[in-house]
C-alpha cells in the first residue's frame, strides 16, 4: 500500500492557518498582559493608601510628609514618603524598577527627573526616582541618611499630591493638598509648612493621594503633553492613557487622562479647574470649595 503524506500545498495551508491564529492571538495576549500589569499597579496603589492610613492613625491623624525640610535649605538630603514608610516598618521598599511596593509594573526604566524636571519627554513621567536624595545644582543625587535612620536608597515611581514649594520663597498654604514638604519656610506669608491633619479633608474618598508618576507638586502641569508634568499615564484609557491613583480614604481607582484634575496656575482657567475638582470628581484639594475661586 502506498504511504499517505502531506502535500506541499497542505503544509503551506497549515502554516498559513497557524500564522493567522498567531496574528489574532498576539494582540489579545498583549492586551491581557497590559491589563494584568495595570491590575497589579492598582493593587500596589491600594497598598500605599493603606500604608498611609496606618501612618496617619499612629501619628494622631497627621499625614505623612512628601518629605521633610529644614527652613529653605535645599542642600540637605530630602527623605521622602517611601523611605519614611520603609524606615518605620509600614512597607518594605526596594531599589529595583520592577519590584517593591513603590513601583508600578509598567514603570519605564528611565530616571524621570535626572535634570531636576521631567521636561517634554513623556517617557520621563513614566519613569522612576530614587529616594532619599540631595539636590546638586539641577540634579537629584540619591543618598542615604543614616543619622535619620534612612540606611538605603529606594526606587519610587508614584507622584504624591503635595504642596511642594522647594526652590524659592513662596506663599505657604496649610492643609491645601493631601500632604506637603513639611518644615519648608518661612514662606512669603511668614508661615512654615506643617503636617496636614486628616480632619481638613472634606471628601477623603475623592482626594487623590498618589498617582502614576514621579516626585511631587506641579499640579497645574499634569495633562498629557504638558512640559514638566509629573504625572505618568502608564495605562490604556481615554485621552491617551490613564493613571492608577490612591485616595485619602484608603481605596484606589483608575482615572482616565481626560478626568484627571489640574490645579490652579497661570495658564489654567479657574472655572475649568473648579469643574475638574468638584461635582463628585477626583480632586487635588483637601477642601476644593475653600481653595478654589467660585466661577
Amino acid at each position: 500500500m502506498p504511504r499517505r503524506a502531506f502535500t506541499l500545498i497542505e503544509l503551506l495551508v497549515v502554516i498559513a492557518i497557524i500564522a493567522v491564529l498567531i496574528g489574532v492571538l498576539l494582540p489579545a495576549l498583549g492586551s491581557a498582559r497590559r491589563t494584568a500589569k495595570s491590575t497589579t499597579c492598582l493593587a500596589t496603589s491600594r497598598s500605599i493608601a493603606q500604608g498611609f492610613a496606618a501612618y496617619n492613625a499612629d501619628h494622631k491623624d497627621r499625614v505623612i510628609p512628601s518629605y521633610n525640610m529644614t527652613g529653605l535649605d535645599t542642600t540637605e538630603p530630602l527623605d521622602g514618603w517611601g523611605p519614611i514608610l520603609d524606615r518605620d516598618g509600614y512597607m518594605q521598599g526596594a531599589r529595583t524598577t520592577n519590584k517593591g511596593p513603590f513601583v508600578c509594573p509598567d514603570t519605564l526604566d528611565v530616571e524621570g527627573v535626572a535634570t531636576g524636571q521631567t521636561g517634554a519627554d513623556p517617557n520621563n513621567t513614566k519613569g522612576w526616582m530614587d529616594w532619599p536624595f540631595v539636590r546638586t545644582g539641577s540634579a537629584n543625587v540619591p543618598v542615604t541618611v543614616p543619622e535619620r535612620g534612612f540606611e538605603r536608597i529606594l526606587r519610587v515611581s508614584y507622584w504624591i499630591n503635595a504642596l511642594n514649594p522647594i526652590g524659592g520663597s513662596t506663599q505657604v498654604e496649610q492643609n491645601y493638598h493631601y500632604t506637603g514638604s513639611v518644615g519648608y519656610g518661612p514662606g512669603s506669608n511668614g508661615l512654615i509648612l506643617e503636617q496636614v491633619r486628616t480632619h481638613f479633608f472634606q471628601r477623603p474618598d475623592q482626594l487623590i493621594a498618589t498617582a502614576d508618576g514621579v516626585y511631587a507638586g506641579r499640579h497645574r502641569d499634569n495633562k498629557i503633553g504638558t512640559p514638566n508634568s509629573r504625572i505618568g499615564y502608564r495605562h490604556p484609557g481615554l485621552g491617551g492613557g490613564s493613571v492608577n491613583a490612591s485616595f485619602a480614604d484608603g481605596h484606589a481607582a483608575n482615572i482616565d487622562a481626560l478626568a484627571f484634575p489640574r490645579g490652579l496656575g497661570p495658564a489654567n482657567d479657574p472655572a475649568v479647574v473648579w469643574a475638574e475638582n468638584t461635582g463628585g470628581n477626583p480632586t487635588l484639594y483637601a477642601n476644593p470649595e475653600k481653595a478654589l475661586p467660585h466661577p
